[in-house]
């Protein structure tokens, strides 16, 4: 059995905060100890804090123990055992983290008197007057080396990676309004989409340096020629490598490729009615939303756990762009129909694991503003 002490401190509530843990054996030995400052929290944040950061480290040294959770907070405790409603935006985010982390144990949370709680109280202390500490070199705080910079969002333990999302430049299709997918003609860039892919390379570098990111490490693409285009560009000018991968295509709109939408409408009515606005229903011989976003996902989760602590680049199309957003920004669905991203144009996120996300920029292209 591991018993972790947890405790959450501010002074002035809100004001200056920290959290202090401390892992104890059976036998009454101190395993671990270790704090952190906050910042300017409330005392419930700091508490939360504590639970999550001492979860993460038994997560990292002490998997499948059975735990027991001491804290000298009523509130947190009935509050994770489900018993009280949490009011609060910000503490059912921190509720939520701390659930799933708690389905790694064999868990009992328990309530104990301040004076029981000596261990964790110091060390919330500490860490709030000398700054954040651990007992010994090998216990970290167990956190990414990079954090979120909202001081709002739930502290990481995951490397983030950075996501540049390009959609590739003009092609013909494009600047006649045509339907593009992926189950029809295959066009080439444009002279405009050529000069857009080498605008948008500089662009990357000028982003991330301006956001304080890691410099571009890689290219990944859609197979199909106009995000091919775009991506060897980029590579070329940044002298990166280059990698397709089919996942990341564009959505296949089936017979209604190489038409506009209002020859669609016209055309279509009755199956165009049915899906706007649904993810589930596909166009005649093309492909639902829904379908896309597990291919599409599926890329990119293997790109962030590959990458961690690197940027990479993600040439697509519109359809994949959305659907990367829409994890982002943990949106609904209707931001399939609501945003939008022209050829050309940049977003940057930064994924800590597949939990959050911060969004830098979305749909950036005043560098195709030139002449």
């Amino acid at each position: 059995m591991i018993f972790a002490y947890a405790d959450g401190a501010s002074r002035g509530n809100p004001g200056p905060a920290s959290y202090g843990v401390a892992i104890v054996d059976e036998s009454g030995s101190l395993l671990a100890s270790f704090g952190e400052s906050l910042g300017e929290q409330t005392n419930n944040y700091a508490e939360y804090q504590g639970v999550i950061a001492a979860l993460r480290y038994l997560i990292q040294n002490h998997q499948g123990a059975n735990v027991t959770i001491r804290l000298d907070s009523k509130l947190v405790i009935e509050q994770l055992s489900g018993r009280w409603k949490i009011k609060h935006p910000q503490m059912r985010e921190l509720a939520a983290e701390a659930a799933k982390l708690l389905r790694n144990f064999k868990v009992a949370l328990e309530w104990v008197p301040r004076e029981q709680n000596t261990l964790a109280d110091a060390a919330a202390n500490r860490a709030l007057d000398l700054g954040d500490f651990s007992s010994e070199p090998a216990v970290k705080l167990n956190l990414s080396a990079v954090q979120p910079k909202s001081v709002r969002a739930p502290r990481q333990v995951t490397e983030p990676t950075t996501i540049v999302v390009v959609r590739h430049g003009h092609t013909q299709h494009t600047e006649l309004g045509l339907i593009s997918g992926s189950n029809g003609e295959d066009p080439t860039l444009s002279e405009l989409g050529f000069s857009e892919a080498k605008l948008t390379a500089i662009a990357i570098q000028r982003l991330l340096a301006s956001f304080e990111l890691p410099e571009l490490a890689s290219v990944h693409h859609s197979t199909q020629l106009r995000t091919t285009q775009t991506a060897n560009a980029i590579a070329e000018a940044l002298k990166l490598p280059i990698a397709a991968d089919t996942r990341l295509r564009e959505i296949g709109f089936g017979n209604w490729e190489g038409i506009s939408m209002e020859e669609v409408d016209s055309k279509y009515p009755a199956e165009v009615a049915s899906w706007r606005g649904s993810t589930s229903l596909a166009p005649s011989e093309g492909e639902a939303v829904v379908d896309l976003e597990v291919r599409v996902l599926s890329a990119l989760d293997e790109l962030i756990e590959k990458n961690r602590g690197s940027s990479v680049a993600i040439v697509s199309h519109m359809m994949p762009a959305r659907a990367i957003a829409k994890r982002a920004l943990g949106a609904a669905t209707s931001v399939h129909w609501s945003l939008q991203f022209n050829p050309g144009s940049v977003s940057i996120y930064r994924f800590f694991g597949q939990d959050l996300a911060e969004v830098f920029c979305l749909n950036a292209c005043e560098h195709l503003l030139v002449g």
